[in-house]
């Protein structure tokens, strides 16, 4: 199977899932406002969130085994488990971690910079995977390219 009809393949998975992940967005938007308001309760907000990772955790899991039965290369399938692992962690950071750092340390710059510098080393460690992926196996569909017929208006 070329990278094409892996992509395609992706893109049916990611459409069937669609309105499942995107009811995910309420809750934990409700979620990460309860956290950051002083007056809420924080527990309620803490276990919501928490809730909502568990089921996005899910969908990553989902997406990374289907994604990892396209390539027969155990290197690859391992580096694709490493970009789904650091999707999550970043979910984590900016789901919860953000949200009670700034509850916590309020009107400070420490929040920002941990979490910009913390999305920038993820970002450049999803680059230095996706280019490894690539020379592992060329037909391998890399996150970059998932992510972007994910967020992809039309259908090609």
């Amino acid at each position: 199977m070329n990278k094409q009809e892996r992509l395609h393949k992706i893109r049916q998975l990611n459409q069937k899932w669609f309105f499942q992940r995107l009811t995910l967005g309420i809750p934990a938007g409700l979620a990460v406002y309860m956290m950051l308001r002083s007056n809420a309760n924080i527990w309620m907000g803490f276990a919501v969130i928490g809730l909502v990772l568990m089921v996005a955790r899910h969908f990553f899991a989902g997406e990374m085994r289907f994604v990892k039965a396209m390539t027969e290369n155990e290197q690859a399938k391992y580096v694709v488990t490493l970009q789904y692992r650091l999707d999550l962690i970043l979910l984590i950071i900016i789901a919860l971690v953000f949200p009670l750092t700034i509850r916590f340390v309020a009107g400070s710059w420490i929040p920002f910079v941990l979490f910009l510098g913390t999305g920038v080393y993820v970002l450049w460690t999803q680059e230095k995977l996706d280019r490894q992926l690539r020379q592992l196996d060329a037909e391998q569909p890399t996150r970059r390219e998932i992510q972007r017929i994910r967020f992809s208006l039309k259908g090609e």
